[in-house]
């Protein structure tokens, strides 16, 4: 298998795991994965990416030690060890990513992935409203009996045409909701570079804003803020000398925490208006529960599971809503301070700060819009992140993975620099084809 088309099915994988899962049950899902996972480590041995595994930051390797580490005082010790291998593999493949492909390639490969994911939602839920007519079950269901204890449990609630919020091939509005996000982010850093055909990006475009606006997520509508903020801020700090720079960047701070404030002083009022409850449908309940498990623990944690699985303690009904059983702590922080204590907890953040500031860097110190996109997601994940738990597993790990890593790549493996600054192309130029050239992947 080339590395382009293991690329492709990876990033679908981990993107759109509930969709494979719902389709060939999680058995499985397990054994592709596990095909996958063969054929990227031995690409990976016979690659020999050095360089690449060199540039892992040190928070990352020791969150990583601290994982399998935890598995002597885990509360569910085999358990911690064999998840430890799956964040491994997980960990592996953004490695793989970050070695294999240069930033303008992974742009397409995620970009298409996207819209493959929009598309097939899009088909999916007409296909509930048009030919079912109602809601529509997984292939393998997760119940017993003929029908769910709760319409969450449908793979698709086949709400395209009545008003309701659609799921897509991922079988969940939020995570659908985070896909266009994403979708959205990369479809107009594509047009800024002309990177696919223009219809192509402006028609991805538009069905990522569908898709959002008919999946609506509150938690993502505010990562899209940030992620404007972030756009705005970076776009006009290109170029300008240190003082200005961080004139911009304390003017964005105290905008955004005034806006925090405001949102956190009237929150029952705009969230009643959004058509949301002022507990964030139900997070604040399960982040009291949350916080008096890491009361009981919150030096060295219960032990490391990524996500909860729902038959361990203490998660076992734990946090049951609507006839849901909840298995995440709905803030990725508070899920790890949970899970590794508070030396997790200090790694975690020091990983994204030790990211986060040079994926910054790059995209306003160099002139292609191309490097907007990486600082863009990775703003909207943490804004996210707050409100979910996706950092933790799947594409939220092997994204986070893939910028601590691929951020470090060396200068010259970056494309050249040109004259005129982004905003000059943006604001002047309309969204016309940059001027700098790709390399080859290292």
């Amino acid at each position: 298998m080339n590395k382009k088309t293991l690329a492709y099915i990876g990033i679908f994988i981990v993107m759109a795991g509930d969709a494979v899962r719902n389709t060939v049950s999680w058995a499985g899902w397990g054994a592709i994965c596990a095909v996958m996972a063969g054929f990227m480590i031995t690409w990976l041995v016979r690659n020999k990416p050095v360089t690449t595994i060199k540039q892992v930051p040190w928070p990352l390797a020791a969150l990583l030690g601290l994982m399998l580490l935890s598995s002597i005082w885990s509360n569910y010790q085999v358990i911690t060890f064999g998840v430890f291998f799956i964040q491994l593999i997980q960990t592996f493949f953004a490695i793989f990513l970050a070695a294999a492909f240069s930033w303008r390639d992974l742009l397409t490969l995620f970009s298409n992935v996207i819209r493959v994911i929009l598309g097939a939602s899009i088909l999916f839920e007409l296909y509930a409203a048009v030919i079912v007519r109602g809601p529509v079950d997984a292939v393998f269901k997760l119940y017993e009996g003929r029908f769910p204890p709760s319409r969450d449990f449908y793979w698709c609630r086949g709400n395209l045409f009545n008003g309701g919020r659609i799921q897509g091939i991922l079988g969940n509005s939020n995570i659908l909701a985070y896909v266009a996000m994403l979708g959205i982010i990369l479809f107009f850093v594509e047009l800024t570079l002309r990177e696919s055909n223009r219809w192509v990006s402006f028609a991805s475009l538009a069905t990522a804003i569908a898709a959002l606006a008919d999946a609506w997520s509150m938690t993502v509508n505010f990562a899209l803020i940030a992620v404007a903020i972030a756009a705005v801020v970076s776009i006009a700090a290109e170029g300008q000398d240190k003082e200005t720079r961080h004139r911009y960047y304390r003017t964005a701070w105290w905008t955004i925490g005034g806006a925090a404030l405001i949102v956190l002083a009237f929150r029952a009022q705009i969230f009643g208006l959004l058509g949301k409850s002022p507990d964030i449908s139900g997070r604040t309940k399960i982040w009291k529960l949350v916080l008096g498990l890491i009361d009981q623990r919150p030096l060295q944690g219960w032990g490391w599971t990524s996500y909860w699985i729902p038959f361990l303690k203490p998660y076992n009904g734990l946090v049951k809503m609507h006839g849901v059983t909840y298995l995440q702590a709905h803030n990725a922080f508070l899920d790890v301070w949970l899970q590794l204590g508070v030396l997790g907890l200090g790694l975690f953040i020091g990983l994204i700060v030790y990211t986060f500031v040079p994926l910054w860097r790059l995209a306003v110190r160099h002139t292609s819009p191309l490097y907007l996109w990486p600082i863009l997601v990775f703003v909207g994940l943490i804004v996210q992140n707050l409100t979910e738990s996706r950092f933790l597993i799947e594409i939220g790990w092997v994204l986070l993975v893939l910028f601590a890593v691929k951020v470090r790549d060396p200068e010259d493996s970056l494309e050249p620099r040109v004259d005129d600054l982004k905003r000059a192309r943006l604001l002047f130029g309309g969204l016309r084809r940059s001027q700098s050239l790709p390399r080859k992947d290292r």
